[in-house]
């Protein structure tokens, strides 16, 4: 029995679903089957495309600490005290041109792909770059400090 305020669709007055109704929605079913898959493996593929593209194999150079200055102008016995600071400069060589990036860490910890003649890959833009490093399992982001070109007989004259 119906009640007053209740809403009532058209199927259930009459008894019976509509056959088109169950046409439409097995076609719906089967083209979401079809297309969601191959949509996930395109989207997998072109990612993966694009993470391996722009890096390039360098070579760590040089690892030193990072001390900040205090900008107290006071007695040093007078100065707040400050946080510890665990930031190392390191210098990674891409083809002819020195980067020094500073890698900062919440606790002292330097990565071992972060020592002296180890080779690594890095992405290198405008003002930053990543570096894959195995042992984390990610990339880490690091700000350009400085750049330099290397002259040296396997960079030639131009560099």
């Amino acid at each position: 029995m119906i009640r007053l305020g209740q809403t009532v669709s058209n199927d259930l007055l009459l008894g019976c679903e509509l056959p088109w109704k169950r046409r439409v929605m097995k076609r719906d079913l089967i083209l979401a089957g079809i297309l969601l898959p191959g949509l996930a493996y395109l989207h997998a593929k072109t990612k993966g495309n694009a993470e391996n593209k722009g890096y390039q194999p360098a070579m760590v150079v040089t690892v030193d600490k990072h001390v900040s200055e205090s900008n107290y102008l006071g007695s040093p016995t007078d100065a707040p005290l400050q946080g510890d600071d665990y930031s190392y400069d390191v210098g990674i060589r891409v083809n002819c041109t020195v980067y020094v990036g500073r890698y900062e860490s919440a606790f002292d910890y330097l990565p071992s792909s972060f020592r002296p003649n180890h080779s690594v890959e890095v992405l290198v833009q405008k003002h930053i770059f990543y570096v894959r490093v195995p042992e984390l399992g990610r990339e880490v982001k690091m700000g350009i400090v400085r750049h330099k070109r290397v002259k040296d007989d396997a960079c030639g004259a131009n560099g």
